[in-house]
């Protein structure tokens, strides 16, 4: 479950805690090949779409009010209702080995759930 606080995508640079052969381990984003979906609804007419985050103009957040660029490249203002992110993260691990992960098998460090970090 995400938490409101979390941002849209992770940037390079960013600590995390890997999932890793069914255990988080530590680990640093190296690079990013990101790709943010936003499900949005347009005003006036309420209809909907799913588009990239790089047609988007405005703060990626749900609920948002944003300005999105349809495919005749005019841009027209959109209420974010979804966010996805299905960027590819390649992290490195303390030992230095290097995998690519998607966000879900990602989780900021300090987010972790207490179920899988403390022992009862």
């Amino acid at each position: 479950i995400k938490t409101l606080e979390e941002p849209p995508y992770l940037t390079v640079g960013t600590d995390v805690s890997a999932k890793y052969r069914g255990a988080f381990c530590e680990a640093k984003i190296k690079t990013a090949k990101r790709l943010v979906k936003a499900k949005v609804t347009f005003k006036p007419d309420s209809s909907t779409a799913e588009v990239h985050d790089e047609h988007i103009r405005g703060t990626l957040k749900v609920g948002a009010v944003v300005e999105v660029r349809k495919q005749d490249g005019i841009y027209q203002e959109a209420t974010i209702n979804k966010l996805t992110d299905a960027s590819l993260y390649t992290v490195v691990f303390d030992d230095g080995d290097e995998k690519t992960l998607r966000r879900s098998s990602l989780c900021l460090k300090g987010a972790r759930h207490f179920a899988e970090s403390e022992v009862t």
